[in-house]
């Protein structure tokens, strides 16, 4: 399991009431020693499992910053029974050991519980059960921390009334049941996706299912008759702007490249492994489909990305807590 951010001061007061021991770590993106530390305090979370972390991004929770007094970074406060028992200033290995050692024999044998919630969240809506499986412990579906308003999508066209072309990478509850979409003059796609968080993707799934005429269908019988699966798909994390196509299809080194799997007319998650060194610190993700006959409409129903969030991309200074 992943060391998780917490999302506000509720959240975090939930940690500290459903676990005994728990170490807070305030942290930013900007923080140089944070960063260095951070590998570290994920190998001490798997180590000392009887104690609870949490990460406390300075920029988004400055109500806890200031509650708790944090003026530098890295801090590291461990809290037992919801109180304060000790707190580590800056990367000291040697303290946090230290501190960790007795917390996990305070706490011997009660395992985490994170901050209460169900493990199972509802953001995966009706894909929770299909997708399960392909889930590994510690990562999630991170579509919830698309940026939309910053979303791209080329040569790209919808298939029914009210499923705009980002609808395959949502997961809200503005999802609609029929999200499938098309390319439109030729079979190629791209998808330029921000994240609003520097995340680790561990994978992408694609769902593929057949298209059927409904009452919402704004695409002709001929354009329905002239559909096809994709069979290319090629990833890139962080690129500034869009790739154009004639990039996208002559790039042979891209990051990642796959050749799918898929038959005509059946309807099947498809797990895109991506090699986890090159989609460590991901701030976006650039996808071309294609499909193999450049005469028609290849599809894709659904895209999630699978992963961890971090640090938010935006950053601020220290001095700027508290500041409204």
């Amino acid at each position: 399991m992943a060391i998780c951010f917490v999302r506000s001061v509720e959240d975090f007061d939930n940690y500290l009431k459903n676990n005994r021991a728990v170490v807070a770590n305030f942290t930013a993106s900007w923080c140089g020693p944070c960063r260095a530390i951070s590998p570290v305090i994920d190998k001490m979370y798997t180590v000392f499992q009887y104690v609870e972390f949490v990460r406390v991004n300075l920029d988004r929770q400055k109500a806890l910053a200031a509650k708790y007094t944090v003026s530098s970074i890295p801090t590291f406060i461990f809290f037992k029974d919801g109180h304060e028992e000790a707190r580590v200033q800056g990367p000291n290995t040697e303290m946090l050991m230290k501190e960790l050692q007795l917390f996990n024999e305070i706490s011997w044998g009660k395992d985490r519980q994170g901050n209460g919630e169900p493990k199972v969240k509802t953001r995966l809506n009706s894909h929770s059960e299909e997708i399960r499986d392909f889930i590994p412990s510690g990562f999630d579906v991170i579509n919830t921390h698309i940026e939309f308003r910053s979303f791209e999508a080329h040569n790209v066209k919808q298939v029914y009334q009210s499923c705009t072309v980002e609808k395959p990478f949502r997961v809200d509850s503005r999802a609609v049941p029929n999200s499938s979409v098309i390319s439109d003059s030729d079979s190629q796609m791209l998808f330029l996706v921000p994240l609003l968080n520097i995340s680790k993707v561990y994978s992408i799934l694609i769902k593929i299912k057949p298209l059927v005429v409904t009452d919402s269908s704004i695409i002709d019988d001929e354009e329905f008759s002239q559909i096809q699966v994709p069979r290319v798909i090629k990833i890139w994390p962080n690129l500034r702007h869009m790739i154009s196509f004639e990039d996208a299809a002559n790039d042979r080194n891209a990051p990642h490249s796959e050749t799918l799997d898929c038959k005509e007319g059946t309807e099947k998650w498809i797990e895109i492994r991506l090699k986890y060194v090159k989609f460590q610190n991901v701030q976006s993700l650039c996808f071309f489909f294609d499909g193999d006959d450049e005469d028609l409409h290849t599809t894709v129903a659904k895209v999630l990305i699978i992963g961890v969030t971090g640090d938010l991309k935006k950053q601020k200074t220290l001095s700027s807590l508290g500041k409204r």
